[in-house]
């Protein structure tokens, strides 16, 4: 049996990977969200992985809903960061997508509360300050890395868009669009 668009390989030998769908969300205070996992991991980007068929931009949505109880809408594309497989977890290699999920006012950010039905996977919340990152003792060298360069890709509106089969789905500009620094303060769920 082959895969549609690919008749060439057999869809027993396409590469299996994980594509997660992440967000970079801040606050007032240049702080940026993490959970804090209820299995071990240490701190993360809230996201997950997109179930096979899903978009990237659903899945980020769904997963940040889920872990969050928040409705927020993918901004531009920040990074993509190649990941290897995890021997220790059994995970596959895989790519997360980081997308620009904008600032939280102070009101929302306060009220941040682990939805009852993620109790499971989130024990909570941090907000961690870039200039905390090398020093915090639940945030992984990577996931430093990772933010980092998200967080200069948002600054210097190195944004790219979410094309869904060649159609734009953000616009790419960090700072504009539905997630940046355009106004919109998130303040509804």
């Amino acid at each position: 049996m082959t895969q549609q668009g690919f008749p060439e390989v057999p869809e027993d030998r396409h590469p299996r990977r994980r594509a997660g769908c992440l967000g970079l969300v801040r606050d007032g205070h240049g702080r940026v969200l993490f959970v804090r996992t209820g299995y071990g991991r240490g701190l993360i980007l809230p996201g997950g992985a997109a179930h096979p068929g899903e978009w990237f931009d659903a899945a980020a949505r769904r997963e940040w809903w889920e872990e969050t109880g928040l409705h927020l809408e993918p901004g531009a594309l920040l990074a993509v960061d190649q990941v290897p497989a995890d021997p220790a977890s059994g995970a596959a290699e895989g790519v997360n997508f980081v997308f620009d999920a904008g600032v939280l006012t102070p009101e929302r950010a306060a009220a941040l509360r682990v939805p009852t039905a993620a109790a499971d996977e989130v024990a909570g919340y941090e907000w961690v300050h870039p200039d905390d990152f090398d020093t915090h003792p639940g945030l992984a060298p990577y996931t430093a890395r990772r933010v980092r360069q998200a967080l200069a890709a948002r600054h210097a509106g190195r944004g790219l868009p979410l094309l869904h089969h060649g159609e734009p789905v953000t616009d790419g500009g960090a700072g504009t669009g539905p997630a940046g620094d355009d106004g919109n303060d998130y303040g509804s769920p």
